[in-house]
């Protein structure tokens, strides 16, 4: 039988049951998002929708919206932190939608695209002050 040191122990159990690519800050932001316009429409709505997010990361995000936004969907988004700061802004696509049993609300998650560096770094800097230290990573 092969024994293992405590810390290779730990970090097999970690990797594991984290399988995401990017830390995770479950800590609410509130984001504005609209719809991109498809190819055959002319101009995005001027018409801002502002939910709060339930899940973050450099990668994307998770929301609750009235609105069933179907897989594919283009998000323009603008990710807030701080009143005193301008907001994160970059795209989404949605990935995935989940219908709340029971209610007219759904899950929408969101891939970033066409994120900048300095943007990703906002938010994983977000992040880490909001996760405890020994959980949080900079991806």
């Amino acid at each position: 039988m092969m024994k293992l040191k405590p810390n290779l122990i730990n970090d097999r159990m970690q990797n594991s049951t984290e399988r995401r690519k990017h830390h995770r800050a479950e800590k609410p932001v509130i984001i504005r998002f609209r719809i991109r316009p498809e190819n055959g429409q002319e101009m995005a709505s001027s018409e801002w929708d502002m939910v709060g997010v339930n899940d973050l990361s450099a990668g994307g995000l998770f929301f609750n919206s009235s609105n069933n936004i179907k897989d594919g969907t283009i998000l323009d988004l603008k990710i807030g932190f701080s009143t005193s700061a301008a907001p994160v802004q970059c795209t989404g696509m949605v990935t995935r939608v989940k219908k709340q049993q029971d209610t007219s609300i759904f899950g929408i998650a969101a891939a970033f695209m066409n994120i900048a560096e300095s943007e990703k770094e906002l938010i994983n800097r977000f992040i880490n002050q909001t996760v405890p230290s020994h959980l949080a990573l900079s991806s």
